[in-house]
């Protein structure tokens, strides 16, 4: 389940960190930072989501003298399929600073995505998650300090009460059916991400047409 650039491909195979993105953003703790997110998503349903708001999250704000703003990794193989691709996967999650997950029912019921969220969980606080939903329907409950739970809540299980306070997400359900999403309100709503993972507010990014944000 792995698309790099070679550049990062490399970087995994031979284990040398390019950590220019942990240093960037105080993260010298985690000598190994190589990613400043890690994208989980269902590839049935939401490949050109995730590879929308990869391009979005990596570019938005980036100076002129660099690819991208910040580092995104995002597989593209069915470990299902390729499970040997798993300690790839596994490594590519221990070097990455956040994790994005495209939250939907097949998201929800992927052992891919199941087995990221929970290696990610035993190794990270849940804090450190960002939501995209692409589909269903998310509400946060405050009585219990969690989103409400039922057979249809586009969430992987081992998320379950496992949140101090509500995550950030963004909306993305009118983007799921376009083939290429793209836009000044995609651009906004990638900009919330974009905004957390580099720890400054999203007013501070370098305007490129954002739109209103979803985040709730």
């Amino acid at each position: 389940m792995v698309e790099l650039p070679a550049n990062d491909a490399a970087s995994v195979a031979v284990g040398t960190p390019d950590l220019r993105a942990g240093s960037a953003t105080g993260q010298s703790s985690r000598a190994a930072v190589a990613y400043d997110a890690f994208i989980s998503y269902s590839h049935a349903k939401d490949k050109p989501v995730a590879t929308a708001l990869q391009s979005v999250v990596q570019k938005l704000g980036k100076p002129w003298y660099r690819r991208r703003a910040v580092r995104v990794f995002r597989d593209d193989t069915s470990l299902s399929a390729t499970p040997r691709l798993w300690p790839s996967i596994e490594q590519a999650l221990g070097r990455s600073r956040f994790l994005i997950l495209l939250a939907s029912p097949e998201a929800a019921a992927s052992r891919c995505v199941g087995q990221e969220i929970a290696y990610w969980l035993d190794h990270n606080t849940a804090d450190t998650g960002l939501i995209a939903l692409t589909e269903g329907d998310l509400e946060w409950d405050e009585a219990t300090g969690d989103f409400r739970w039922s057979e249809v809540t586009p969430l992987p299980r081992a998320l379950k009460s496992r949140f101090a306070a509500e995550l950030r997400w963004i909306d993305l359900r009118a983007y799921r059916d376009d083939r290429a999403p793209k836009g000044t309100e995609f651009t906004g709503l990638g900009a919330d991400f974009a905004a957390a993972i580099r720890g400054i507010p999203t007013e501070d990014l370098p305007s490129q047409g954002r739109g209103s944000s979803a985040t709730p």
